[in-house]
């Protein structure tokens, strides 16, 4: 009987040795790398190997990687269109840090158990953490923004407004808009692969086809029907209320659609306007006898085109009257500037370069008055930078326009209601807001800071009418930038805020030289 009872003995023995020798040699495997702080082996961060080196070193090595990445130039195409941006002007922002500190610990537990078997997995299977990545989202949309501005086959949408007494229907256009959550993820390898040792410099930039819906003759009928009402104003209380015409379709619904079937790029639907008996202009000025804000800007008067189309747009918008909380559209108001309405080709920027276009100069305006209304400390709901500085005002002060897809809004965040004026008389561009002023108005301060100058690139085009060696300079090209607007808040001299207006890149313009050298085009 003892026989069996040792026989039996024996494994356990044996079994008993084998756990004490496991844990002894777990226990020494432990301590070897709890006693090194270095990173264990077969650890990467973004494919780049850290194993053997310190949390210094680390740091070191991935400082140097991204300083040199967010340097390089990155190039977004579509189709002849590019710009260029570097990841430093995005403000590229990493979670390198907290990957280095998770890439330390790891084997690093109290549990020695569980350190043993983490060191025995990565050692065998590897660990590779991936980073984040953060931009400025103010510049990223500045970015994105543009991007499609100048696109041949861009997406335009169906609008309308009203002429007179007809009513305009512009047809929109099916194209192409930025698929924004796609170019953010190229954008993300692109980073990706350059921290990898990769070299990828271009991005095309992801769109999706858009097609305007039908036109909703009911729907559009309905957001512009309106009753008459007479103006009033309560002068103790200091209450306006605006007349309104009476608006409806002129025509029947089964008239109107006979005219939109036809395949056009406008229609015009005749309107029936009432006049209402008392007018806000019968007010006189007592409804706004303060000057809440002005601004004004310089223009070429001698440009009769670009002066032209000045004029226009501000007569457009002369004695808007806003209510409180109503908003200013600049392209409701002012619509399409069409041949038709008397607009004359201006100078306009397209592709980097300054082109003849319809309407081209009346951005000045809508820029005059978006820094108008932030001088009398208005609500801005949509402003948009241009693709390239402007001449007339510093960078990250002005507003483009496009109409159909880019606009300027601000609301009327005032306790009562304003009138825009706004007159162009002798190269001088002004806008006045008035109103009620409301006591202890504020001084509002703007300012603009460039950040960064992005030199402009010089391109020659052969000219087989030139002389060898003759130049002659085409378009004089400009830098861009990269600004940040600030809005500061005075009271009696004292600074109660400096508030960040927005952070806009701008696209440098091309200096396009003609030669007579084929050489110098070549190189």
């Amino acid at each position: 009987m003892r026989r069996r009872k040792n026989r039996k003995a024996i494994p356990l023995i044996y079994l008993s040795i084998v756990i004490v020798v496991a844990l002894l040699f777990s226990t020494i495997f432990a301590l070897i790398y709890s006693t090194n702080s270095n990173i264990i082996n077969n650890v990467k961060i973004n494919n780049i190997k850290v194993s053997g080196l310190s949390k210094s070193e680390a740091e070191q090595k991935f400082e140097s990687i991204l300083n040199n990445i967010t340097e390089k130039a990155v190039v977004l195409k579509h189709g002849n269109y590019e710009k260029t941006f570097t990841l430093k002007q995005m403000e590229l922002e990493t979670n390198i840090m907290d990957k280095i500190y998770q890439a330390c610990t790891i084997g690093r537990d109290k549990n020695i158990i569980a350190n043993n078997y983490k060191i025995l997995s990565v050692l065998i299977n590897g660990q590779n953490l991936e980073l984040d990545f953060k931009y400025n989202e103010e510049i990223m949309q500045s970015i994105f923004s543009n991007l499609d501005a100048e696109w041949e086959e861009k997406f335009i949408d169906n609008s309308y407004y009203i002429d007179g007494e007809n009513l305009v229907i512009v047809r929109g256009k099916s194209g192409n808009i930025i698929d924004t959550d796609t170019l953010r993820e190229n954008i993300d390898q692109l980073v990706r692969e350059k921290i990898e040792g990769k070299h990828p410099i271009e991005i095309e930039i992801p769109v999706i086809t858009k097609t305007p819906e039908e036109i909703d003759l009911e729907k559009i009928q309905k957001e512009i029907y309106k009753e008459p009402k007479d103006a009033s104003y309560n002068e103790k209380e200091g209450k306006l209320s605006i007349h309104a015409d009476g608006v409806d379709f002129g025509i029947s619904i089964e008239e109107a659609k006979q005219i939109i079937a036809e395949a056009k790029e406008e229609y015009t639907i005749p309107l029936k306007i009432t006049k209402p008996a008392i007018t806000t202009s019968m007010l006189g000025e007592d409804a706004f006898p303060d000057v809440l804000a002005s601004f004004s800007t310089r223009y070429d008067a001698s440009n009769i085109s670009r002066a032209t189309n000045i004029d226009l747009a501000s007569k457009a918008i002369d004695g808007t009257i806003l209510m409180p909380g109503e908003r200013f559209s600049f392209n409701a108001i002012v619509g399409p500037t069409t041949k038709a309405k008397g607009y004359k080709p201006a100078g306009a920027y397209a592709g980097g370069r300054l082109v003849e276009d319809y309407g081209g100069g009346i951005c000045q305006v809508s820029s005059t008055i978006y820094d108008t209304a932030l001088y009398a400390d208005l609500q801005i709901v949509e402003r948009y930078n241009h693709s390239s500085v402007v001449s007339y005002l510093d960078s990250g002060l002005d507003a483009t326009i496009t109409y159909g897809s880019r606009d300027l809004k601000f609301a009327n965040s005032k306790k009562y209601a304003i009138r825009i004026g706004i007159k162009a008389t002798n190269g001088i561009l002004e806008v006045e807001i008035k109103g009620i002023k409301e006591g202890n108005e504020p001084e509002i301060e703007l300012v603009s800071e460039t950040k960064e100058i992005i030199p402009c690139d010089t391109k020659y085009i052969y000219d087989s009418s030139l002389a060898e060696g003759q130049e002659v300079v085409e378009t004089g090209g400009a830098n861009g930038a990269k600004s940040i607007a600030y809005k500061i808040v005075k009271k009696k001299g004292i600074v109660q805020s400096k508030t960040v207006l927005s952070e806009d890149s701008y696209n440098p313009m091309v200096r396009i030289i003609k030669t007579g050298s084929k050489e110098k085009v070549n190189k």
